[in-house]
């Protein structure tokens, strides 16, 4: 499972590097060059349970609310905004020192660390949420998953419940949250398939969004329908990931430390290259500056390097961070 977080943060830089950062193919992208939009597609069907896996990764474990768990997140997230607003202030001092500039500091901005601010608010009420799991019954919890998910579906996904931000939303994390929690204690025959079943299973709605996405191109309808397509609370993203996460469940891997040592670092991927002062300003400009000079196998390897290039520098800044951490910690004591 700890591999599942590599994976998913993998999944994360494609998913930016695809809609986030060439945004979402329209019909005349389609019409004039079908090969390339049917691939970004493809890529997009395949990265965007990325998102969903990480909550329900935490459902699955469940979360533990610790002060000094806490401490240490926020610790990580202040790292990495000054680091980066720093940087800001010496490079782009005319955008940084600026009154909006400066509320990057506490996140203000709608999109400054969206999934962070989520986080967040899950973090603070898993007390709650984990109260009402060891409380409910099995019958209880199956009619409030139900009712939520239809209620999201209907509201957050075909209607315009703007709270629910097309899952961009401390609320719709809540209810995957639930979801893996159930699907942990109370194990039945849909998530007792082989593992190879899951994957098909995740395959197939993969397949099932790339079909629908180029119909919709192909159509000539209203592009928005691609964005409820790929809506983290679109019910193909969300069964996906749960399947995507349930395979990896039943994987059977030795102990690799390795593994471990990335893993415990790897939300930092998100926090380099999702910066307010980085995102869009190196990691998005870089994949369009790629995507307008190359095409086919040329862009996918030299994309591919920078994404592997991030994601090891990401890495070992956290290292650095958390050797910082650790030393106040004993200066404190």
């Amino acid at each position: 499972m700890e591999l599942l977080r590599i994976v998913a943060m993998l999944l994360v830089m494609i998913v930016h590097a695809d809609f986030r950062a060439l945004s979402v193919p329209s019909v005349a992208d389609f019409d004039s060059d079908t090969v390339r939009t049917v691939m970004r597609l493809v890529f997009e069907s395949l990265s965007i349970i990325c998102v969903n896996t990480f909550v329900l990764l935490s459902g699955w474990f469940g979360i533990h609310f610790k002060f000094s768990r806490l401490w240490e997140f926020l610790f990580q997230i202040a790292f990495f905004i000054v680091l980066f607003y720093g940087l800001a202030v010496v490079t782009r001092p005319d955008k940084a020192l600026t009154l909006s500039g400066a509320s990057n500091l506490l996140l203000l901005g709608q999109w400054d660390y969206w999934f962070v601010k989520c986080y967040l608010m899950l973090y603070i009420f898993s007390p709650v949420l984990n109260a009402f799991v060891e409380h409910a019954t099995r019958r209880q919890f199956a009619t409030v998953l139900v009712l939520f998910y239809a209620f999201q579906t209907v509201y957050g996904l075909v209607g315009g419940a703007e709270w629910f931000q097309l899952g961009y939303s401390g609320l719709s994390f809540m209810g995957l949250y639930l979801l893996a929690r159930y699907v942990r204690l109370y194990p039945c025959r849909l998530t007792q398939l082989r593992w190879s079943t899951d994957l098909a299973i995740y395959l197939v709605l993969a397949a099932a969004m790339t079909l629908i996405g180029v119909a919709v191109l192909a159509a000539g309808l209203d592009p928005r329908l691609i964005n409820r397509l790929y809506a983290y609370t679109s019910p193909f993203v969300i069964v996906a990931a749960l399947y995507f996460l349930l395979m990896f469940s039943k994987f059977k891997m030795p102990h690799i430390p390795i593994v471990n040592w990335i893993a415990s670092s790897c939300f930092a991927i998100y926090l380099v290259h999702s910066n307010s002062w980085v995102g869009d300003a190196y990691y998005d400009s870089f994949i369009r500056q790629m995507f307008a000079t190359y095409s086919g196998l040329p862009f996918l390897w030299r994309t591919s390097l920078f994404i592997i290039a991030v994601f090891c520098l990401s890495i070992l800044l956290d290292k650095v961070r958390g050797a910082l951490y650790s030393l106040l910690l004993r200066l404190r004591k």
